[in-house]
């Protein structure tokens, strides 16, 4: 118990300020480039979809961690300027850390500014892997929406996967092994070995 407890505030201390910055970073340049109206500045992250995801797969010890965007509008457009967000984000985490390794902390202090830096990377990765999944908002998810083969069912797609159902199979995943298994192995952890190995050529 005291190990779990250890490794749970270990990972939100590491998570929250990258995600608190990645989703409101993602939000504000989708209000730009769709020129939406935003609520007020930290409406990304002033609703559960941010949090509870999040919450659980800390709470299950997960590799793969994510979050539910709250996007402002609907479709490809929004959805590939999400995944450009996050894709951009991803970048400045990986040229971020490659400066970190570089600038290490003095001597006695945590390094906990190289450890943002690598998280900010690794969480945007996980973001943008996400953006596969056959959701609504997600990329994968708004272009299947809009294929012939699948308006038979758009009906029962859009009916019953509502928001608040979305967010509940977010919930899910996050708690399962799922995302690890597939997202994880096969995309999420192999790229993030990759740009951390590039970060210490530096």
């Amino acid at each position: 118990m005291d190990v779990w407890l250890h490794i749970v505030i270990q990972q939100m201390t590491l998570y929250v300020l990258p995600i608190i910055i990645s989703m409101t970073v993602v939000c504000w340049l989708e209000r730009y480039v769709c020129h939406q109206s935003i609520p007020h500045p930290f409406y990304a992250i002033a609703w559960k979809g941010t949090w509870l995801p999040f919450f659980i797969s800390i709470a299950f010890t997960r590799g793969v961690i994510i979050c539910l965007a709250r996007p402002l509008s609907q479709g490809v457009f929004a959805a590939w300027i999400r995944f450009v967000g996050h894709a951009g984000l991803t970048l400045l985490g990986f040229l971020l850390y490659g400066w970190c390794l570089t600038h290490q902390s003095a001597s006695g202090l945590p390094p906990i500014h190289l450890w943002w830096a690598k998280v900010l990377m690794f969480f945007n990765l996980c973001m943008l892997a996400i953006h596969v999944l056959p959701l609504p908002n997600l990329l994968m998810g708004e272009w299947l929406i809009r294929q012939p083969f699948f308006k038979p069912t758009f009906k029962l797609y859009t009916q019953y996967l509502t928001e608040k159902r979305a967010l509940w199979l977010f919930v899910l995943l996050a708690a399962s092994p799922l995302l690890d298994v597939l997202l994880g192995a096969w995309l999420i952890y192999p790229v993030y070995g990759e740009l951390a190995a590039w970060a210490t050529k530096f």
